[in-house]
């Protein structure tokens, strides 16, 4: 029935949430989620079927799946999903300088939202440490990721710099 009210008319909103509808509650999430991955990729100016696709992510507690769908969609569907478009944490530090002294990094963002960072190389996720206070850079090269989780729990997109900090050496 909803896969027929689709082949109907492509643009409507209800007819996907529907279908994916079917699916979850068979405790088929992947099927539920390539009904709006063909949706979006069939129509990625609707900004309608776009909402439902993000409400799924929300519903089925899948938030860290949000920044990627959103990252490069039109401008219309950008501003209508504003709310779920999560801004990357500032770095307080040149990324672009080589330092002469241990360093102290911070990280900030929007008032209420939390920052995960990790310190090795690896992406940061909502599964990274937690920042609570600056982070310090020793001698050589430091890649710090970071990213921003709003106040629904809905993450931004991770930013990655790498420092590097070479101490003089003193005759």
């Amino acid at each position: 029935c909803f896969e027929s009210a689709i082949r109907k008319d492509e643009s409507k909103k209800d007819a996907y949430a529907g279908l994916a509808r079917v699916y979850i509650a068979k405790n088929d999430l992947d099927w539920a989620e390539s009904v709006f991955q063909e949706a979006v990729k069939k129509q990625p100016k609707n900004a309608d079927i776009y909402q439902v696709y993000v409400e799924f992510y929300m519903d089925t507690d899948q938030k860290e799946k949000i920044p990627l769908l959103l990252e490069d969609v039109d401008a219309a569907v950008s501003e209508r999903l504003a709310g779920y478009i999560v801004a990357g944490p500032e770095f307080s530090l040149d990324d672009s300088e080589v330092y002469e002294d241990v360093q102290e990094l911070s990280l900030t963002a929007e008032d209420g939202y939390t920052i995960y960072y990790t310190d090795d190389g690896t992406e940061a996720t909502i599964h990274s440490k937690e920042y609570t206070e600056p982070i310090q850079l020793g001698e050589g090269t430091s890649e710090i990721s970071a990213l921003s989780v709003d106040r629904k729990g809905v993450p931004g997109l991770p930013v990655k710099k790498s420092y590097t900090v070479e101490l003089p050496i003193v005759d």
